[in-house]
């Protein structure tokens, strides 16, 4: 699985390539919040979640993208760190100046529950289905305002579905 994802981002990343020469590329960075459910045990996961699109196509009003990103939560010795990528979806409300997205991203998570033994540490396939709002400060900065992730870790017997809330920056380049 994790050689089937990593020549998917390759082959991705190589037709795309010369199409982005005159595309967006934003860079975000968010703080993170993730509960990480399992039975009756409820942990409460912390830290950043950073990444970048790439504005491949504009379809009338809807904004069609590229998105890799990297999260890094953890606490109390028990961390999941995921990378995943996949499409983004965005268009704009004028009115109110918001940019709501939605997200489909497929990669790999590592869960460590941080007692070091043999079965506490794994790492499997991992999708995600994400959704929130923009809303832009200046031309280059946006405010993240809220973004909703849900996603089912295959890992461990595929029990754990870390649902996030996050909060953070977008920088546009120029």
């Amino acid at each position: 699985m994790k050689k089937l994802v990593c020549l998917l981002v390759c082959l991705v990343a190589g037709f795309l390539a010369p199409g982005t020469a005159h595309s967006q590329v934003s860079f975000y960075g968010d703080f993170s919040a993730s509960k990480l459910t399992y039975q009756s045990n409820t942990n409460v996961l912390y830290g950043p979640t950073i990444g970048t699109f790439i504005g491949l196509k504009n379809l009338g009003p809807v904004n069609f993208s590229g998105d890799i990103r990297g999260s890094f939560v953890g606490a109390s010795g028990v961390r999941l760190d995921g990378l995943v990528v996949g499409p983004r979806l965005a268009t704009s409300v004028k009115f109110l100046k918001l940019k709501p997205y939605a997200e489909f991203m497929v990669g790999f998570a590592r869960y460590n529950n941080g007692q070091n033994v043999v079965a506490s540490a794994s790492t499997d396939a991992e999708i995600q289905i994400n959704g929130g709002i923009d809303r832009p400060i200046t031309k280059l900065f946006d405010w993240r305002v809220f973004e909703y992730s849900y996603a089912q870790y295959y890992g461990l017997g595929g029990q754990y579905n870390p649902k996030t809330f996050s909060s953070g920056v977008v920088f546009h380049l120029p």
